[in-house]
């Protein structure tokens, strides 16, 4: 007569017996995981990659924005300034041609921005100037695509400075 404990040990034998014969019988399911799986990590590394790189190019662009505001607010009105009066110190044309042609001057160096143009250019009173600038990016692994497409990502950034 056997114990439990030897039934016990009989029931697992047996399991594990069946357990490599059910494995041996399925070949090639693990290639199939393991490429399904490879092949998820390579996306969501690939993604991530192109969310950094469309990133990158907002803060070149942002950079841009920032000196174009810098260059607009030095566009000063020479009568307002030597004469007493409450007329604004910077004139908005004369911004946002000093914007325009500080882009044009010194572009972000990214070869994956394009259409980069100052969409508003504002002024106050005490010399501070606000500067919108908006551009189209290709992201990096995904720019053959939005190319050929004619999609690009959107990009906006706004800058200010003041003139003192």
């Amino acid at each position: 007569m056997t114990t439990p404990r030897q039934r016990r040990a009989g029931r697992v034998a047996a399991a594990g017996r069946w357990l490599r014969a059910r494995l041996a019988a399925t070949p090639g399911s693990m290639t199939v995981l393991t490429t399904g799986v490879l092949v998820v990590v390579l996306m969501v590394i690939g993604v991530g990659t192109s969310i950094t790189g469309v990133h990158l190019e907002r803060n070149a662009l942002q950079h841009a924005a920032d000196s174009a505001a810098l260059a607009a607010s030095q566009a000063v009105d020479e009568h307002a300034l030597y004469t007493k009066g409450e007329g604004p110190l910077v004139l908005p044309a004369s911004a946002r041609a000093a914007a325009e042609q500080h882009l044009r001057d010194y572009p972000p160096s990214s070869g994956r921005t394009v259409d980069i143009h100052v969409t508003s250019v504002s002024t106050a009173g005490d010399g501070t100037v606000h500067v919108v600038v908006a551009a189209a990016t290709h992201p990096p692994l995904a720019g053959w695509f939005t190319r050929g497409t004619g999609i690009a990502v959107p990009l906006t950034v706004e800058g200010e400075a003041r003139a003192r």
